[in-house]
This record gives C-alpha cells, structure tokens and sequence, in this order.
C-alpha cells in the first residue's frame, strides 16, 4: 500500500473517530439525560462552531487534495497539519481525563483516535520524504 493511499485512509478513521466522538457525547440525550455544560446560557458559542467546522472539514480537505496533489508544498502541509492534528487530539485527551467522573468510553475512543493521528503523522513523514530519497 503507498504511502499516499495510508494517508487517505488514515484521515478517514480520524474523521471517523471524531464523528463517534461527537456523537457518544450525545448519546445521553436518547434517555433524556441533560448534557448541557455547566453555567452555559443555551447558545453555542460561534468560536466553537468555528473550531468544529475547521476539525471536520480540514480532514475532507485533506482527503480529497491528497487524491489529486502530490507536490512538495502539500506533503510538508500535510504533515504539519497532521501533527497540529495529534497534539490536540493529546490535549483533548488528557482534559477527558481530568474531568469527573472520567468517561471511559469517550477515552478509548480518543485513545484509538490519537494512535490513529500518529500512524498518520508516520505516513506523511514518509511521503514528504519521498521526495528526498
């Protein structure tokens, strides 16, 4: 399997990952359990849309250029996005961890997420060094 297929398949399961995420967080829902956070007034903030969107769709983005664009430019993009990519997935982790009570479910799932981003970063380190080789 190339390098580049790794990649596109890599950021499928992330995107994936990310998707379930989203969706046990509002699992509770179903059993008309309030997952409201604390001291919020009803409205989502636009920032955190915002940030949504962009963690959603920048692996689209990525799936799809990386079908069609093999320069040096988008392999060095590709791989720093990726890496931006795992060290949140580092920090997400981590605040599931410190909140009470810990959520099991939701850290396995980001576990795999995150091994799955770092498998990623590995692949696109190999492909924007093919260029190199």
């Amino acid at each position: 399997m190339t390098n580049r297929l790794k990649i596109i398949v890599l950021w499928v399961l992330f995107l994936f990952g990310m998707v379930f995420h989203s969706l046990l967080a509002v699992m509770p829902l179903f059993f008309d359990a309030s997952i409201a956070m604390p001291d919020t007034t009803g409205a989502v903030p636009a920032s955190m849309m915002w940030m949504a969107l962009a963690f959603y769709l920048l692996p689209m983005i990525f799936i799809a250029t990386t079908l069609f664009v093999k320069s040096s430019w988008y392999k060095i993009t590709n791989f720093v996005f990726s890496g931006l990519f795992s060290l949140m997935n580092v920090f997400h982790l981590f605040k599931h961890f410190s909140q009470a009570p810990v959520d099991f479910v939701q850290v396995t799932l980001l576990t795999f997420v995150l091994l799955t981003s770092i498998l990623l970063n590995v692949a696109a380190f190999r492909w924007m060094k093919e260029d190199y080789d």
